[in-house]
């Protein structure tokens, strides 16, 4: 059995009180990619622990956010790192500069065990356990992530974010809470049309999404929902034998573009990053390459959009993938860049 690693959605603790969440699960073996989630600052609020408060760092899950954290970071230099395999710059926590690694699966079973919990930890617990019964999946193979993993949450306003780890896990996830999300009779359901509208408004404000397109994609969301009142997410991931390597690919930018494409395999399109197989139809702007075979989505709104057979528009940084492995070159798209904000994947729906 391999080493449990840093996989995606882990956190980390800094000697400064740094909060960092891990990207993905593949990192050099000096550091570990994660972007800074939360600081400590006096008066900040509402997430606390033991008498310190906490300022969330990432405000948005957009790239002008993430911008703001490095800008952030360029006090803390040690934090920020260029990674020759992506061929960018990205923050980063070197392994010797890791005072805590918070794991959720371990949290998970820490609030399954507690006998004292407050009210949000155990509707977490009921959620995991309920998603465990209607897929089939151990309670092994789940976690609790965000502010409950950090045990920064506070009842009444956080969101319970869980994760399920490993491919065949994941799809069984999906498969169940799909259908648990049409099924009445499960306490699991879709975001009231109050909250779907304040979701779509919100994203056409932050991302190149109209509210209908927005809306699009929120219907899409097999794995955001409301659980007794409570919004929740739950997040695939991959484990350490199911991740690449980190170097076993090798990308360089060429320019963006803009295609339409359709999808032939959307399979990994549920983890962080989000992959999609393609076929271009056609090239709407930027370089026109014979070899353009996927849409690569770091910014999690495009994960799990799409399906085989389905077209898509989509616009990002053209990057020339370099495979060591299969010793392959070919392009992708890349959604999600750090100098992004233009990007998109947005499904072209047939009326």
């Amino acid at each position: 059995m391999r080493k449990r690693g840093f996989r995606d959605r882990d956190y980390l603790r800094t000697p400064e009180g740094f909060l960092f969440c891990v990207v993905g699960s593949t990192h050099p073996p000096d550091r570990i990619m994660a972007y800074l989630k939360y600081v400590p600052r006096k008066g900040a609020g509402p997430w606390s622990r033991g008498g310190v408060s906490f300022h969330r760092a990432m405000r948005e899950y957009t790239m002008a956010s993430l911008r703001e954290t490095l800008a952030f970071l360029n006090d803390y230099p040690f934090y920020l790192t260029y990674f020759e395999a992506f061929g960018t710059e990205m923050s980063a926590v070197p392994l010797d500069r890791i005072e805590e690694h918070y794991k959720p699966e371990e949290r998970l079973r820490e609030i399954a065990t507690s006998g004292s919990l407050d009210v949000l930890e155990e509707k977490a617990l009921r959620l995991a356990d309920l998603i465990s019964d209607i897929s089939g999946v151990s309670m092994a193979e789940l976690g609790v992530t965000g502010s409950i993993l950090l045990d920064i949450h506070v009842p009444g306003i956080s969101d319970i974010d869980l994760v399920v780890y490993g491919l065949k896990t994941s799809l069984k996830v999906k498969e169940a809470l799909a259908k648990a999300l049409e099924d009445r009779r499960v306490e699991v359901e879709k975001l009231p049309e109050e909250m779907m509208r304040a979701w779509c408004v919100r994203k056409s404000k932050t991302h190149p999404l109209t509210p209908l397109e927005a809306r699009e994609i929120i219907n899409r969301k097999w794995n955001i929902g409301l659980f007794e009142g409570t919004r929740f997410s739950i997040h695939p991931v991959l484990t350490e034998g199911e991740a690449e390597e980190y170097g076993a690919r090798v990308f360089r930018p060429l320019g963006r573009a803009t295609v339409r494409a359709e999808v032939l395999d959307a399979t990994w399109s549920i983890f962080l990053p989000a992959v999609y197989e393609i076929k271009v139809s056609t090239f709407i702007e930027g370089p026109r390459l014979k070899d353009l075979r996927e849409v690569c989505c770091y910014e999690d709104i495009y994960a799990g959009v799409a399906s085989e057979g389905e077209e898509i528009l989509a616009k990002g940084k053209v990057e020339v993938v370099v495979d060591k492995k299969k010793g392959a070159t070919y392009y992708r798209l890349l959604i999600g860049s750090l100098g992004g904000g233009d990007e998109f994947l947005k499904p072209v729906v047939k009326r």
